[in-house]
């Protein structure tokens, strides 16, 4: 049953949300900006024009850090703080099945070493793919052989067990596109799927203190923090800090999934999105959750985080293999087949992702893989019920969740750790995890229950409304 939000609440809300917000102020309370990667610098400055430094990378200049000091405008100036993986992230590089419990990245200041992704463009301008580079799924005996004859460069094959997929990333020959090789390979292996090696990117903005409002929003209260008690949450998103005061003592798997020889992005977006979902100290929404964190994330030639189609098969792959059936994605992008693909393996086996729209502010252009069929698709709104100004708008939405000024404490910075206050749908994507494993991992009743907002009904802004928290934990047995 849908429930409509009364004026009296609404006003009620915002006016609290003004004092608290006056009361942070006078304090002086001053957490460092943060200017997380983010496509045409989707900002959300008091100035308003919310654009990124440096083309919108919104990375810190032409720092490869994510932890620059932002000013009014939305432009972090960067100081190279990025990530290093300490011990490293995980045993599996890429690997399904294998476990990397107890991974701990040790120097959240220094960026780790490695060569940036090579990407081009593609026609119009708007997406980019790894650089003549193209990924076959599927194909009959013989591929490697014909790409060779041809003049591929094999990059890679991997078998993807848990999806029931063998995955080749070819190198176009000198001379031919991307395009002129993947329509031959076409041509010779119908029956594959064949496509670019798109890129995606995490989906975060600049913004400025505000008072902590989610967690009444989406109706999320204390005794909905044991629904994680046996729950297994998937993370695909850049890597994680572990060594953080505000994780220590959470329940963690990591792993990451970038090609050989390529750098790790900085870890801020994920850190964010983890803590959101199992801080410790009384933060995170499920703090006895079993986190499974999938790191995709390298760096483009500007420094800025990307993420390849055939890492994020990789990651899904692996947490299949794990058994985690919810799954959250804060990132977007263009239309891949391999993507697309994958998806529909992993829901086939029971998995529910749950994705940020993206930060593009369009209208009915289709981010992915947010906007595949039966991902739960996730825009962000502010403590008065509105939508954030940079949200995608399409029939994709599926929810709202908070995700403007959203306050996480004890994040990475040059200085240990500190307070961020972060705006975008990435952040609003975990409310929407945390309360589908309250429901059992039933989407049908979540949505249900959603709090509409707009129009009367489901509409391309908010979807089918503002996500609440169930009254009680709900087991999967109990939601079916």
């Amino acid at each position: 049953m849908t429930r409509r939000r009364s004026t009296a609440l609404s006003v009620l809300l915002t006016a609290v949300a003004i004092v608290a917000a006056a009361a942070l102020l006078s304090a002086t309370i001053a957490p460092q900006n943060i200017a997380f990667a983010d496509k045409g610098g989707n900002g959300n400055g008091n100035s308003g024009n919310g654009k990124g430094n440096g083309g919108g990378n919104g990375n810190g200049g032409n720092g490869n850090g994510g932890n620059g000091n932002g000013n009014s405008g939305g432009n972090g100036n960067g100081n190279a703080g990025g990530n290093g993986n300490g011990n490293g992230n995980g045993k599996a590089k890429g690997q399904a099945g294998e476990d990397a419990a107890g991974a701990e990245q040790s120097d959240a200041g220094a960026e780790q070493p490695g060569n940036a992704v090579s990407d081009e463009p593609m026609p119009g301008g708007r997406d980019r793919v790894v650089k003549s580079e193209v990924v076959v799924a599927d194909a009959s005996a013989g591929l490697s052989d014909f790409a060779v004859s041809k003049g591929f460069q094999v990059v890679r094959t991997e078998q993807l067990d848990a999806l029931g997929l063998n995955v080749t990333r070819l190198q176009a020959p000198e001379g031919l596109s991307a395009s002129q090789a993947r329509d031959l390979i076409v041509r010779q292996f119908p029956e594959a799927i064949v496509d670019f090696n798109h890129l995606y990117e995490p989906q975060t903005s600049l913004s400025l203190p505000a008072a902590d409002y989610a967690a009444k929003a989406v109706r999320w209260s204390p005794k909905l923090s044991e629904c994680g008690m046996a729950a297994r949450i998937g993370l695909i998103d850049t890597a994680v800090d572990w060594s953080l005061p505000i994780l220590s003592g959470a329940r963690r798997q990591a792993a990451d999934f970038l090609s050989d020889g390529i750098g790790a992005a900085p870890v801020q977006h994920g850190t964010g999105i983890a803590t959101l979902l199992v801080g410790q100290h009384g933060f995170g929404l499920l703090p006895g959750a079993e986190i499974y964190s999938a790191g995709i994330f390298g760096l483009d030639g500007e420094g800025a985080p990307v993420a390849s189609a055939t890492s994020f098969a990789a990651a899904l792959n692996w947490l299949l293999a794990h058994k985690v059936a919810t799954i959250n994605v804060s990132l977007s992008g263009p239309p891949d087949r391999l993507m697309e693909l994958v998806v529909r393996r992993a829901q086939q086996r029971g998995a529910k992702l749950v994705a940020a729209v993206g930060n593009d502010g369009t209208t009915d252009v289709p981010r992915f893989p947010a906007a595949y069929s039966d991902v739960i698709g996730v825009t962000a709104v502010d403590q008065a019920g509105q939508v954030f100004g940079g949200a995608n708008r399409g029939s994709f939405v599926t929810l709202a969740a908070p995700g403007v000024n959203i306050l996480i404490p004890g994040q990475p910075s040059g200085q240990g750790a500190s307070d961020r206050l972060v705006t975008g749908t990435s952040f609003a994507a975990p409310y929407v995890t945390a309360v589908l494993a309250s429901y059992g991992n039933d989407p049908a009743r979540m949505l249900a229950d959603a709090l509409d907002l707009g129009v009367p009904g489901p509409d391309p802004v908010f979807g089918r409304g503002l996500v609440q928290g169930p009254n009680a934990c709900l087991s999967a047995a109990a939601a079916n």
